[in-house]
């Protein structure tokens, strides 16, 4: 597969800002609303995980564009094909179809920056199929290496949680390291979009398919 080396900056951030915005968001998500987790309904809101964020909108306030999640869902149903609402305007969508995220405090026995790593990066060489289609045409792929440091992820749900993402979490702040393969697509006109989602590893599998509808608000009051 070809791999793009990262070059768009968009919203003032660069793309590898923007993943590192994304797992911000990610963790910061109660179960309810993840939709990387099993706890709540599976409903269609959840995948939309409360967008637009504060961030989301102060930026396409300054910009006149910002960036739209897409989260792989790994555990939602095999060919699962999920309904997001999202609103018209000049959204650049972040895809994160291969991708890891790891901390000390997920693995206590990852005890130095070395071992952490090693453990994001062994996750996503085990990739072995990987592909994403956007109204019928192949997506290209960017690889975002953030792990030289640590990158700070702060109000992280930690009460009463049963997330795989939180569940060994003592603080509400953790220090991760992330890689992983990356889609990144430009704004597209209001109307019906379909995006599938196609991963694979010797750990885990996602195939999704996202009916976009960039029609009017963000999915319900409970996004």
């Amino acid at each position: 597969m070809q791999v793009y080396e990262e070059s768009k900056t968009t919203g003032g951030l660069t793309l590898s800002d923007w993943t590192k915005k994304f797992w911000e968001w990610l963790f910061q998500l109660s179960d309810e609303v993840n939709p990387v987790t099993v706890v709540g309904p599976s409903r269609p809101w959840r995948y939309g995980g409360r967008q637009p964020t504060q961030f989301q909108k102060q930026c396409m306030q300054k910009h006149g564009e910002s960036v739209w999640f897409i989260a792989p869902a790994p555990y939602s149903e095999p060919n699962s094909v999920i309904q997001l609402y999202i609103p018209v305007g000049n959204w650049w969508f972040l895809i994160g179809p291969a991708i890891a995220c790891s901390s000390q405090q997920l693995y206590p026995s990852l005890d130095s920056i070395d071992k952490v790593r090693k453990h994001v990066n062994e996750d996503i060489s085990k990739t072995n199929e990987l592909w994403t289609i956007f109204d019928g045409f192949s997506v290209p792929w960017y690889y975002i290496d953030n792990t030289d440091s640590f990158v700070e992820i702060k109000n992280v749900p930690t009460k009463g949680s049963k997330n795989m993402l939180h569940q060994n979490l003592e603080e509400d702040t953790i220090q991760t390291l992330q890689c992983g393969y990356w889609n990144f697509i430009g704004p597209v006109e209001p109307g019906e979009h379909l995006l599938t989602i196609h991963s694979k590893s010797s750990i885990y599998r996602v195939d999704i398919t996202y009916q976009l509808s960039v029609t009017g608000p963000a999915n319900s009051s409970l996004t």
